[in-house]
């Protein structure tokens, strides 16, 4: 199901507030498609942290979404592809760690 910009963004604010953390311990991002092998693996291993996707109508409405997000303080995702699929997920504190390092 697509979801307009409002939408998703209300979504995965209300995620957020549900999880818990600050925003900036949250990434967001774009994927091209939730069933291909990457998003999987990425998925199963953020889902601990909180995963949160959608599908928005097109490519560039994802992207207003995720700017949009950033501007919130989310932190945008590195590598994160081109495609209407926005997800959001709460970055592990390991990956925080090794970050800092």
């Amino acid at each position: 199901m697509r979801f307009n910009q409002g939408d998703i963004i209300e979504d995965v604010l209300a995620h957020i507030g549900q999880c818990g953390g600050e925003f900036s311990e949250w990434c967001v991002g774009t994927a091209k498609d939730s069933h291909s092998p990457n998003f999987r693996q990425h998925g199963a291993e953020s889902a601990a942290e909180g995963l949160i996707y959608r599908e928005a109508y097109t490519p560039y409405a994802a992207a207003e979404v995720v700017e949009r997000l950033a501007g919130c303080g989310l932190r945008p995702e590195r590598g994160s592809g081109t495609g209407s699929i926005v997800f959001a997920r709460r970055e592990a504190v390991s990956s925080q760690l090794s970050a800092v390092s």
